[in-house]
């Protein structure tokens, strides 16, 4: 018994060492410019590499999901990503894991480097999947297995091409390299058809000793989308060093937010050369008759002096009258929590609008002065873009839904009650119903309210906290007949389930739908069931 308990007792501390563990972590620029500040990391159980993410992973996962996944392999082959560390950790900040070759430095020359074989660019992607399906692992559930690209520089670049037919990988950016006619760490022109995803080649001009092959490459690659964008001033070292990464690391981020998120309306940087933010670059492109017909586009919203920021999504070849769904997000989110809704509701035939609320987010596209935010401001904000859509002629304006997360469940209620007529189904995903109790709670007396409240480390003004005290919200969304659907988890730790269940009571029609051990922000698999349950609910 005693040799088993030991047996036993070893295997768990093997198991253990194999889970993430950070040994160490590094702040670099500050955390990026994105909506999450970004840490490098050192882990025990892969401590030759570096994962660049999101600082608050299960915050990021609230927000966005299970990440997107980039493995990045460095120029000359080598064992370090510190030359590449800056735009790593921007991209990082944009929400996206980022597993690099080459154990943390310090500091340039603080150890011996080595040359690396592109095996490792498998043998990193191999263990950090198997972390996102391990229970303990800070990655469990965090990472998109289905959304996975590979980038690296030079020599890396060729590292890349030597993995090409892993099944997993999703899109390829090769950075100031090309194969032409050479063979480079396992690689060759042999390797172009082995790509079955999109790719994205960047050189720095005629100076850059990978642009004749880059070109090359281009020319050769017939069967799948492929872009090449070139930027003559950069030269082979590119502007990674530069802070945030520079250029590249802005191209490389619209790239991933195109091909792994799914952001349509980053087709037109690379398609039709669309480079207002970019001097001194051209970008060329073939094969992507796929993407000509793009049904996700940018639209601005005016209510009054406001200006809302949006993206709207169409059914693919739809013709006529159509319905909406307008998603509302919550505290401190943007409209990028709505893309997840795209391809659902497209299939029902809906348009899809999601949007920033102006002065609802520090990363808000529309205001982000924090210290305005006002649920009455953006009650109205929501009115304002019902009452755009009802004026589309493309628009069924008897079928236009409202879909609310967090505190955009509760604008969402408190809207459809204040237009019941046009508002023909609700839907409240995990809704603070109890935002106005919560805090006249918290602050009894006007005296009592300060000038500047942080919540989550967003900052807020007096406005938000004085006008919510004279919000009766059970009294109010009573108003509203139709049908309302409202999802929830019974883990909830932000929202109570008391508040949801006392809804459904005061609501003609409504249903609740709980999600066992779901928190305040779902999971992939949780995420998923609320998506069916919507799709029901919709489609009855």
């Amino acid at each position: 018994m005693k040799t088993r308990s030991l047996l036993f007792a070893l295997g768990m501390v093997l198991c253990t060492s194999l889970l993430a563990q950070p040994l160490k972590t590094k702040n670099i620029d500050n955390g990026g410019t994105g909506m999450f500040k970004a840490i490098a990391v050192k882990e025990s159980g892969m401590p030759d590499f570096v994962i660049y993410r999101p600082k608050d992973l299960m915050h990021a996962h609230a927000r966005c999901g299970a990440l997107p996944l980039l493995m990045f392999a460095n120029g000359g082959c080598m064992d370090t990503s510190i030359g590449y560390e800056r735009m790593l950790t921007e991209i990082a900040s944009h929400g996206y894991i980022v597993m690099a070759i080459g154990e943390m430095q310090d500091v340039r020359n603080d150890r011996k480097e080595s040359h690396t074989p592109s095996s490792e660019l498998k043998r990193g992607l191999d263990w950090i999947v198997q972390q996102s399906v391990t229970k303990g692992s800070d990655y469990y559930q965090n990472i998109d297995t289905g959304r996975i690209g590979a980038a690296g520089h030079s020599c890396g670049g060729a590292q890349v091409l030597a993995n090409a037919a892993d099944a997993r990988l999703k899109t390829y950016l090769i950075l100031n390299a090309g194969m032409g006619d050479m063979e480079m760490a396992g690689a060759s022109k042999a390797s172009l058809p082995n790509m079955h995803g999109s790719a994205l080649y960047i050189v720095g001009g005629p100076s850059d000793v990978a642009f004749e092959n880059a070109q090359k490459d281009y020319e050769r690659i017939t069967d799948t989308p492929v872009a090449l964008a070139d930027h003559p001033a950069s030269g082979h070292g590119g502007t990674y060093e530069h802070p945030y990464g520079g250029d590249y690391g802005r191209m490389v981020i619209d790239w991933l937010d195109w091909q792994l998120k799914g952001e349509k309306a980053k087709a037109a940087i690379f398609l039709d050369g669309k480079l207002d933010k970019y001097e001194g670059w051209t970008i060329k492109a073939k094969n992507f008759n796929q993407y000509a017909e793009s049904n996700v586009e940018e639209l601005w919203i005016r209510n009054g002096e406001r200006h809302l920021y949006g993206v709207l999504s169409r059914p693919a070849h739809a013709k006529g009258k159509m319905p909406v769904a307008i998603i509302a997000h919550g505290f401190n989110g943007t409209h990028h929590f709505g893309r997840n809704y795209f391809d659902a509701l497209n299939k029902l035939g809906y348009q899809v609008y999601t949007f920033d609320f102006a002065c609802g987010s520090v990363n808000s596209r529309s205001d982000n002065n924090t210290m305005n935010m006002s649920i009455l401001d953006e009650q109205s904000d929501l009115e304002a873009i019902v009452r755009y859509f009802k004026q589309q002629p493309d628009v069924d304006a008897s079928r236009i839904v409202l879909i609310g997360e967090s505190q955009g469940g509760l604008v969402s209620a408190l809207t459809a009650a204040s237009m019941p007529k046009d508002i023909s189904h609700t839907i409240l995903i995990f809704p603070a119903l109890c935002i106005p109790d919560n805090w006249t709670a918290r602050y009894p007396n006007l005296s009592d309210i300060p000038d500047t409240t942080r919540l989550w480390n967003v900052p807020m003004g007096r406005r938000f906290f004085t006008e919510v005290r004279d919000i009766n919200v059970f009294k109010r969304i009573g108003r509203y007949k139709r049908p309302v659907l409202i999802v929830q988890g019974d883990k909830d730790p932000v929202v109570s389930m008391k508040d949801s269940e006392r809804a459904v009571k005061i609501y003609k029609d409504a249903r609740l739908h709980v999600i066992p051990g779901a928190g305040h922000g779902f999971k992939p698999k949780e995420f998923e069931e609320s998506l069916q349950q919507i799709t029901q609910f919709l489609s009855l």
